[in-house]
C-alpha cells in the first residue's frame, strides 16, 4: 500500500519560520505555524531547533551561558572532600583483626553456651569482672 502524501513538512516550516525569526520562542512558533494550518507542538518545535542548530550555534550558546551564570569561587589548594586516603572506620580495622582461628574458638564458646545471646550475656559479666 502506498503512503498518503503527509502535507507540508513540519519540520522544515519551524526551520523556515525560525530562519526568519531567530528569536522566536516555541510557543510563538506554533501559535503561527497553526495560523498557517501546520499543526505543531512547541515540544516538538524545541526538539527540530535543538537537532537543526549547529556547533557554532551551541558552541556559542553554552559560552553565553557561561558568562551570565554566577562563578563558583573554588578553593585555592583544592583540597578535597571526604575522609583522608589511607584512614579506617575504627569498626571496620576491629573487625579485621579477628582472624579466622579465634572466630572458630569463639564459635565453639557459642555453641557451648547454646546461644550468641547467652555468650554476650557472659562477655559482659567478665568485662565487669575484669573492668
Amino acid at each position: 500500500m502506498a503512503k498518503k502524501s503527509g502535507g507540508p513538512n513540519k519540520s522544515q516550516a519551524i526551520r523556515d519560520y525560525y530562519g526568519a525569526n531567530p528569536e522566536a520562542k516555541p510557543m510563538e512558533v506554533a501559535a503561527e505555524l497553526s495560523k498557517k494550518g501546520i499543526v505543531v507542538t512547541p515540544a516538538f518545535v524545541s526538539t527540530v531547533k535543538s537537532t537543526t542548530m549547529g556547533k557554532s550555534a551551541k558552541k556559542s550558546a553554552r559560552k553565553s551561558a557561561k558568562k551570565s551564570a554566577p562563578s563558583v569561587k573554588k578553593s585555592s589548594k583544592g583540597a578535597k572532600r571526604g575522609r583522608p586516603v589511607g584512614s579506617t572506620n575504627k569498626a571496620t580495622a576491629a573487625s579485621n583483626e579477628v582472624s579466622l582461628d579465634s572466630l572458630l574458638q569463639v564459635k565453639k564458646i557459642v555453641e557451648e553456651m547454646g546461644s550468641v545471646q547467652d555468650a554476650k550475656n557472659a562477655l559482659t559479666a567478665l568485662e565487669k569482672l575484669m573492668g
